[in-house]
């Protein structure tokens, strides 16, 4: 953009009736954006759906100055020339997505972009490996597209970690009060954007790393372990909880003796994944014995003290149904052969299920939807994620976020509310809400450009016509590029060096 030009738009800006952003807002001021990058584009008639729960917006213009929103709002003068104008009549535009349960465990060349064409433009990585933190350097310096990440801590889980050698990595093991203190100090050390806690820690590791977190003034998140109940997690500061794990439990009228038995069961140290699993299964049979009453109880502490939940009902859903419900799929042209072949050894088919397994299945599916329409009718707040990574079955990047979102409606959130969890309700929980999570001045020009109406149809998320991310326009044509260098890439990319993969996917729920 001219001198001469860059001074007529910043003159119809300040005359065009739009809302703009303040100086200092998200740290930026359209001229000074215009004045280092060239790149401003203005979209017109567009049917704004902002992320912050207002009714649509028609006729909307969307002002974009390098990678911030520079105004928002409806112009009385048409824009000056020299300005890249996009008219979006008959599309509905929305903030850009986040995927707020992903672990990129290699893979990102596929992964990375993955998300970026399915409008998620943001991801909670939930595993800070040295791995992670590279792809995120690579992201930001521009030489890998994809999607702003926020980064846990090393995960942070007791001594007899199922996690120990996963995927190659290892978490940080902890048997004593003082051991779970600094391995927070460790957290905040590494700059990690929040501490993830474990299924494995025990009272008072848990209690000393929560209360540690708190002093200084590290968020934290994760697992509630799985001897504890959901509302000590809430009660210490826990910003999600992921998976439902432990919910199942404290909402039943059995919830004492489930408590004992799990109390009473032992790790064995060379397969604690067996203790795990135990556990899980406890939890399918004591959602058998609701109780409403329990439930509020709990559901009015969560909502208090505004702890979101995680339920990932994707990846649950992947691990209660047989192979027959996922296949086939067109998506996984997008992913390695090798990694659809540990997908298909890891998810049997209907003819390999035992007698009653698909009914059992079919039965703790439904009743885990229910249990998100009772949280939600009390007020729960829900973020969405999928776990995505290459050994969670059926879990495409990017993909499966939207395939989540319609989860949500189907267990009972409005479209308005699942889309305020992957916008406004995930930017908050963690502390992104001034510079992401609605379209508004002064934020990051990440968006999201949509063929239809999400709010008469969820599924509509999927009819994308393009995204913008990070002040990019991604239009359909270049996101049909980068599809199909998505689909080369997998067809390329080779197993993990020394064929790291463990014996069964983590975070499921048991056969």
């Amino acid at each position: 953009m001219s001198e001469a030009n860059r001074r007529g738009f910043l003159s119809w800006l300040s005359r065009s009736g739009l809302a703009i952003a303040a100086v200092g807002a998200g740290g930026v001021w359209p001229a000074t954006a215009m004045a280092e990058r060239s790149n401003v584009l203005v979209f017109t008639n567009a049917t704004l759906i902002d992320g912050t729960g207002a009714l649509p917006r028609p006729g909307t213009t969307i002002v974009v100055a390098g990678n911030r929103i520079a105004a928002v709002g409806r112009h009385g003068i048409a824009p000056p020339d020299g300005v890249r104008v996009v008219d979006l009549r008959g599309k509905y535009v929305l903030p850009g997505l986040w995927e707020m349960h992903s672990h990129t465990i290699d893979l990102e060349r596929i992964l990375a972009p993955s998300f970026i064409v399915n409008g998620v433009t943001s991801v909670r990585e939930m595993w800070g490996t040295p791995h992670v933190r590279a792809v995120r350097e690579q992201i930001e310096s521009g030489a890998l597209l994809g999607p702003r990440m926020v980064l846990a801590s090393n995960i942070i889980d007791g001594p007899d970690s199922m996690l120990a050698g996963f995927a190659g990595n290892n978490p940080i093991q902890v048997r004593t009060v003082a051991q779970a203190r600094a391995a927070v100090r460790q957290a905040k050390r590494d700059d990690a954007d929040f501490a993830k806690l474990y299924s494995f820690l025990r009272r008072d590791t848990f209690v000393a790393a929560a209360e540690e977190a708190r002093r200084l003034g590290v968020p934290i998140a994760g697992h509630v372990p799985d001897r504890l109940p959901v509302t000590l997690g809430s009660e210490l500061g826990m910003r999600s909880q992921e998976h439902l794990y432990a919910l199942y439990v404290d909402v039943s009228s059995a919830r004492d003796e489930i408590r004992r038995t799990i109390e009473n069961t032992p790790v064995d140290p060379a397969n604690p994944l067996a203790f795990f699993f135990t556990v899980r299964g406890l939890e399918r049979e004591a959602i058998k014995s609701y109780d409403p009453r329990r439930a509020a109880e709990v559901f009015a502490t969560l909502a208090r003290n505004r702890t979101a939940l995680c339920p990932t009902l994707s990846v649950t859903r992947v691990f209660c149904f047989p192979e027959e419900e996922f296949l086939p799929d067109p998506r996984l042209r997008y992913v390695p052969p090798w990694v659809r072949q540990i997908w298909d050894d890891s998810v049997p088919t209907e003819a390999e299920l035992p007698p009653g397994e698909l009914e059992a299945g079919r039965e703790f599916f439904d009743a885990t939807l229910r249990l998100v329409a009772e949280a939600n009718r009390d007020g729960v707040r829900f973020i969405p994620g999928t776990d995505v990574n290459y050994l969670a079955p059926y879990q495409f990047a990017g993909w499966s976020l939207h395939d989540e979102l319609a989860l949500l409606v189907r267990a009972g959130l409005s479209p308005m509310q699942a889309i305020l969890a992957a916008t406004r309700e995930a930017a908050r929980t963690v502390d992104r809400l001034h510079v992401s999570g609605t379209v508004s001045p002064g934020k990051f020009a990440d968006l999201l450009v949509l063929d239809a109406d999400p709010l008469a149809d969820i599924r509509n998320t999927q009819r994308i016509h393009a995204v913008v991310a990070n002040g990019r326009l991604i239009t359909g044509a270049e996101r049909d590029r980068i599809l199909a260098e998505i689909e080369a890439e997998a067809l390329r990319t080779p197993p993990p060096a020394g064929g790291q993969r463990p014996a069964r996917p983590c975070c499921a729920v048991p056969r």
